[in-house]
C-alpha cells in the first residue's frame, strides 16, 4: 500500500514474508532505483537499441561503448556535480549536471580527451565550464503525478519533437 492509498503490486521471486517484510522490500526497490535510471539514459538518451550493425559484435561493441561512455561521463562530471551540489544546497531546488549537456562536451572533445593535444588540466577546465553551465533542478521530496499520453501523442513525440543525444 503505497502513502496515497494504491496498491502496488512488485513481482519477486522472494516469497518468504516472514522473512522478506515488505519494509525490506520497499528498501530493496530503492536500492534498485540507480539501475533503472542507468537503463533510462542508456536506452533513452543514448538509443542503445538502435545498433550500429545486425551481428552479434556489432551489437556487443555499440553495448560496451555505451556503458564506457556513462561511465566516463559519470567519473569526469565529479567535480562539477560537487560544486552544483554545494551551490544549491540551501536551494529549494537541486542543481546538477545536465547529462544531455556532459554526453554532448564529451563526444565533442573525445579525440583531445584521450589524444591529449591539449594538456589535460586545462581540458578538464573548459570540461567543467560546459558541464556547470545548464545543470538541471530537482525539487527536493517531491512526489511526481505522471499523466499517461495516448499512444498517438507518444508516437507524434518520437517522430517528430524527439532529438537523441547521438
Amino acid at each position: 500500500m503505497l502513502s496515497t492509498g494504491e496498491v502496488e503490486v512488485l513481482v519477486t521471486s522472494l516469497l518468504d514474508s516472514e522473512k522478506y517484510t515488505i519494509q525490506m522490500l520497499k528498501e530493496l526497490y530503492h536500492l534498485r532505483w540507480g539501475i533503472e535510471t542507468l537503463f533510462s539514459v542508456l536506452k533513452e538518451r543514448l538509443k542503445l537499441d538502435n545498433f550500429t550493425g545486425k551481428t552479434v559484435v556489432a551489437v556487443r561493441q555499440d553495448f560496451f561503448a555505451a556503458l564506457f561512455l556513462v561511465g566516463l561521463e559519470s567519473i569526469l562530471t565529479q567535480v562539477a556535480e560537487l560544486h552544483l551540489f554545494n551551490k544549491s544546497s540551501l536551494n529549494e531546488l537541486r542543481q546538477s549536471v545536465n547529462n544531455m549537456v556532459s554526453f554532448n562536451a564529451i563526444k565533442n572533445f573525445m579525440v583531445e580527451l584521450f589524444y591529449h593535444p591539449t594538456p589535460i588540466n586545462s581540458l578538464m577546465k573548459v570540461l567543467n565550464e560546459w558541464f556547470i553551465t545548464d545543470p538541471t533542478y530537482r525539487k527536493r521530496l517531491r512526489e511526481v503525478i505522471r499523466k499517461k499520453s495516448s499512444a498517438r501523442v507518444s508516437l507524434n513525440y518520437y517522430k517528430r519533437i524527439y532529438k537523441p543525444c547521438f
